[in-house]
């Protein structure tokens, strides 16, 4: 195999993966018999094939960050870097934190509970909202316009995610739900 190709290969498996978790989840926002995220249960197609996909978006785009990673020696690269490892570390943790808080399992759809408080008290969707913080430090590390493309079909995917998570929850929770959301807002 031709080793110049393997980038583009891996942007195209990883674009692939997040494009079809995009169209899944815009179908699903549009058909009333079809349900992807959340899917129906922690046993379903739907979340086998979100897992599924979602690891073949993350893991080639780990790889491809690794393989474009430039450290030249311009002075400004090195702040760069800086600047996005402390983003990544603070984003990607508080994400995480944030996540573990509220559940794994509720994380991915299993109905857990309703957290309205900590961090769900300032945004219904903290989780997404550090995660930003921690695309845009990636980003800033990678250096790379490949990863940059990807990184901000994430994003979009979070941007969208509570458009299909909010149905959802409303079904699950009733009116403790739409009173949340009348209180607290979407991201900030």
């Amino acid at each position: 195999m031709n080793l110049d190709l393997l980038p583009h290969i891996l942007f195209g498996i990883s674009l692939s993966s997040v494009c079809i978790i995009l169209l899944l989840s815009l179908a699903a926002a549009r058909l009333d018999n079809f349900q992807f995220w959340p899917p129906p249960s922690g046993k379903s197609w739907q979340h086998k094939s979100f897992l599924i996909l979602f690891r073949c978006f993350l893991y080639p785009l780990i790889v491809l960050s690794v393989l474009e990673f430039d450290i030249s020696s311009i002075p400004t690269r090195y702040v760069a870097i800086a600047v996005g490892v402390l983003l990544s570390c603070v984003g990607f943790g508080f994400a995480v934190r944030i996540t573990l808080r509220m559940g794994w399992r509720n994380a991915f759809g299993e109905k857990r509970g309703l957290v309205t408080d900590g961090y769900f008290s300032k945004s219904r969707n903290p989780v997404y909202v550090a995660t930003w913080v921690g695309l845009v430090g990636w980003g800033l590390i990678a250096n790379s316009i490949l990863v940059s493309i990807l990184l901000g079909f994430w994003a979009v995917l979070y941007l969208f995610a509570p458009i299909f998570e909010e149905p959802w929850l409303e079904q699950m929770y009733g009116d403790k739900f739409r009173a949340y959301r009348e209180q607290v807002r979407r991201f900030f």
